[in-house]
């Protein structure tokens, strides 16, 4: 470290043209901020590495003006990123689209009601529960074969029931 006199010196002679020169970068950068952190960084470095202080002090001064800047630069960036996930108003459901979900969420619920056991069993326990084929069968007492035929037949005529409620248009 540093004889404390001679940093003392260093600083009251380049303090000042130490932040003059960092007001380059403007008004994103403190100088007085990191002239003191480019001083303590001065401080605890080993003397005998350092050749010329003065140009260690500008250096390190320089670098961690263009980190802030770099800092500064990306903030935004991020900020505009989130946005997008904020909820507006021209984002937020209608009171119409809550009714109209509803609605075809009780068409759901109705078609899967109408369906045969077995199938309303297949179809729930794969595609609800996100069992694998072969718990399925097990529970079932059926091939893993038959329950993937439960399960498209299951889906088929919901399918086939929701267009018939919708008017005979497709569904998406």
């Amino acid at each position: 470290m540093r004889g404390e006199r001679e940093l003392r010196q260093l600083f009251d002679k380049e303090a000042g043209v130490l932040r003059r020169f960092l007001r380059r970068f403007g008004a994103r950068v403190s100088p007085e901020d990191i002239a003191r952190d480019g001083f303590l960084r001065l401080c605890a470095a080993e003397a005998r590495q350092i050749v010329s202080p003065r140009a260690f002090l500008f250096q390190t001064a320089k670098n961690m003006a263009i980190d802030a800047l770099r800092r500064s630069n990306a903030a935004p960036y991020r900020a505009v990123e989130s946005i997008d996930l904020v909820p507006t108003a021209a984002h937020a459901p209608s009171p119409e689209d809550h009714c109209i979900a509803a609605e075809e969420a009780a068409a759901v619920r109705a078609a899967i009601a109408a369906l045969p056991e077995l199938e309303r069993k297949a179809l729930l326990m794969r595609r609800v529960e996100l069992l694998p084929p072969a718990e399925v069968a097990a529970a079932l007492g059926v091939s893993e074969r038959q329950v993937q035929r439960l399960v498209l037949k299951a889906i088929a005529f919901c399918h086939a029931r929701l267009t018939a409620a919708d008017g005979g248009a497709s569904a998406p």
